[in-house]
């Protein structure tokens, strides 16, 4: 069985969603939305299925998957249609600007009985997969002190609501280090149980943070530095990073490559050319993989909706 996938918004993150999909064996686009109909003409054509301009006319498709990539403030009303027609639903992060909001999507969902997962694709890319590996296998320990930094130029290209508070709900913390917040979790393999931060808005244009410092403990006793930034400015290069101090060893993960120092194991592996090898997009082809497989199973998705209440 063929799965009919829809996609809401037909920017970049949508196009990246119809490349990976497109290339998922038991997945076929069917349509995109997007106000603007020669965006979504555009994803149309390329990856197939109809384009339209109300996300609405998307469940008269007989869709089994809806992927919804609307402002983060409207992510419940099209939560609900799919839920009501038994359409599972792939949610850009983060699930919304507000507990109140996040709690009534997974409520919908779970009441209907489809799936939902969050799309955290930086868990899907080499470097990450290969430091969860070895830090499930014990090479470092107990993570004790952990530090995580992004640095992600906001890009001109992106719509005018990224920077509006009501929109978006936030700056740097909910359009982009909403990543490096999950990956921390999944990574140190614990909840965030308490946090101290304070933020910065140094761009005149915006509503929302553009930088941030945070201090989370996790309840296994590791505690965490984050620091994001999303300045307008060109401030190259951008930059994911992450380093794990644990009891045994430490774990450094880039945007490059992954390498582990403990008296077990000392390695570093480059996987700068898992893009060229597997494609520009490759963890987004692998989140849908996963989720193909999950409703074809029908079992938990590997990223939950519980993943991303913890992680807003």
């Amino acid at each position: 069985m063929t799965l009919q996938v829809g996609i809401i918004g037909a920017g970049q993150v949508g196009e990246r969603h119809a490349i990976a999909f497109a290339a998922t064996q038991g997945a076929a686009i069917a349509g995109t939305a997007d106000i603007v109909e020669e965006r979504a003409a555009a994803v149309a054509g390329r990856y197939g299925g109809v384009a339209v301009t109300d996300w609405r006319r998307l469940l008269d498709l007989d869709l089994d998957i809806l992927i919804v990539g609307l402002p983060h403030n409207m992510h419940v009303e099209p939560t609900e249609a799919a839920a009501a027609q038994g359409v599972h639903v792939l949610m850009e992060k983060p699930i919304a600007t507000n507990m109140e909001d996040g709690q009534r999507i997974v409520d919908l969902c779970r009441a209907a009985g489809v799936k939902l997962t969050m799309s955290f694709v930086h868990r899907f890319r080499d470097e990450a997969q290969f430091g969860k590996q070895w830090l499930d296998q014990g090479l470092i320990g107990l993570p004790q002190v952990v530090r995580s930094v992004m640095n992600a130029p906001r890009k001109p290209e992106l719509p005018p609501w990224v920077v509006q508070k009501e929109a978006a709900g936030g700056g740097v913390m909910m359009y982009t280090a909403i990543h490096a917040i999950d990956r921390l979790r999944w990574l140190v393999g614990s909840e965030v149980t308490s946090v101290t931060a304070q933020v910065r808005r140094w761009d005149p244009g915006s509503e929302v943070e553009d930088g941030a410092v945070a201090l989370l403990t996790f309840a296994n006793g590791a505690v965490a530095n984050s620091t994001a930034n999303a300045p307008a400015y060109w401030a190259q290069p951008s930059v994911w990073e992450t380093e794990i101090f644990g009891t045994e060893g430490m774990l450094r993960v880039t945007r490059e490559a992954v390498e582990v120092s403990s008296n077990r194991l000392q390695t570093r592996l480059e996987t700068q050319s898992a893009s060229s090898r597997l494609g520009q997009y490759y963890n987004f082809v692998r989140q849908a993989e996963e989720f193909v497989a999950a409703i074809q199973e029908d079992r938990e998705p590997a990223i939950t909706a519980l993943d991303g209440l913890k992680t807003l």
